[in-house]
């Protein structure tokens, strides 16, 4: 029986009542619509410009893997895209999650694992290769749509250890959760 996403991802964030959540298909219209929810109850809060540009920025990453990288083979209710927004006191938690084909986990939790074992000064070497790269056309190894900077931009903007689990759906599919944390 598959897991409900929805509550592992609100566990691992320690969330009851999240400021915004999410969890049906995802488009680049319900993208810029979350994008304007986002900033809206930021400018409510009276959120520090600087806070907003970060979550902002890892709102949109996040969403743009999702739409990305999201297998396209099963859709199903229990397997929609997740998105969920948290304020505490302290700083916000951008949680995201979707269903990923297992052929792609080693290769994704291997750049999550990398990026996490890096101090601020790593990452942004990590950052400035990867930018390198792009322009010299060097990594193959990406999507072509992609400067490979996602995980990148989050650690960065995020100053913090990427918080991540796949969880296993069935034969071919894992369920991937993803929270990123951003200090006001």
């Amino acid at each position: 029986m598959p897991q409900n996403y929805r509550d592992k991802l609100k566990e691992i964030m320690g969330v009851k009542e999240a400021l915004i959540e999410y969890h049906a298909p995802l488009s680049q219209e319900k993208i810029l619509k979350i994008l304007r929810d986002l900033e809206e109850k930021m400018d409510s809060f009276g959120e520090k410009l600087k806070v907003t540009r970060k979550a902002f920025n890892v709102v949109t990453e996040s969403l743009q893997n999702v739409v990305r990288y999201s297998s396209k083979e099963i859709v199903q209710n229990d397997t929609y895209p997740l998105f969920i927004l948290d304020r505490q006191s302290d700083k916000y938690q951008i949680g995201s999650g979707n269903l990923v084909d297992k052929t792609k986990v080693a290769k994704v939790k291997a750049k999550l694992e990398n990026l996490n074992s890096l101090d601020w000064y790593g990452v942004q070497q990590a950052y400035k290769e990867a930018i390198r790269k792009n322009m010299k056309n060097e990594d193959t190894d990406r999507d072509k749509n992609s400067a490979g900077l996602g995980f990148i931009e989050m650690a960065r903007k995020s100053e913090q250890k990427l918080i991540y689990d796949f969880i296993s759906h069935d034969a071919q599919h894992d369920y991937f959760l993803l929270v990123v944390v951003i200090n006001k």
